[in-house]
């Protein structure tokens, strides 16, 4: 009877101990993105399918709107080809990638999604996926990193 009721407040410690880091998580994303209506969407991967399938998966989501204009939008959704550096002294992207032998653009290995504040500048998520393929879709990754942010903002 002793090792009966040890077992149940072993299983009951660590139960709760996994609740409380799935609330912690959920606590780790900004309050920003929970009260954001609108999103200005920054395709800057070089290839114009990848960003169209992401905004895609974000009208699909509903829970923002997609607005043309940077001023009137409440998230920065910027999607690149490298990690976001909001270092001025680093060169703008031009949506070039390094070419092989034969002088050709290739794709990157992984795309990279940044939620950020529109009025201070600072980072509120960002993930990376790898580069879609043929099993995956060849234009996928910016959408998975969309379906990905969404996971995470309604569990």
């Amino acid at each position: 009877m002793r090792r009966r009721a040890t077992f149940l407040a072993a299983t009951f410690v660590l139960i709760s101990g996994f609740v409380t880091a799935a609330q912690a998580q959920k606590r780790a994303l900004a309050t920003r993105l929970f009260t954001a209506k609108s999103v200005y969407f920054d395709n800057q991967t070089g290839f114009s399918a990848v960003g169209d399938d992401a905004v895609r998966e974000l009208q699909k989501w509903g829970r923002f709107q997609v607005v043309r204009r940077r001023d009137d939008a409440d998230l920065l959704f910027v999607l690149t080809a490298e990690v976001y550096s909001e270092d001025p002294d680093k060169p703008p992207y031009n949506g070039d990638f390094e070419p092989d032998l034969l002088r050709l653009p290739h794709k990157p290995a992984n795309a990279y999604l940044t939620v950020l504040d529109p009025v201070s500048g600072r980072k509120l998520w960002a993930s990376s996926h790898a580069w879609g393929g043929l099993l995956t879709g060849f234009n996928s990754a910016g959408r998975r990193l969309v379906s990905r942010l969404r996971k995470q903002v309604e569990r």
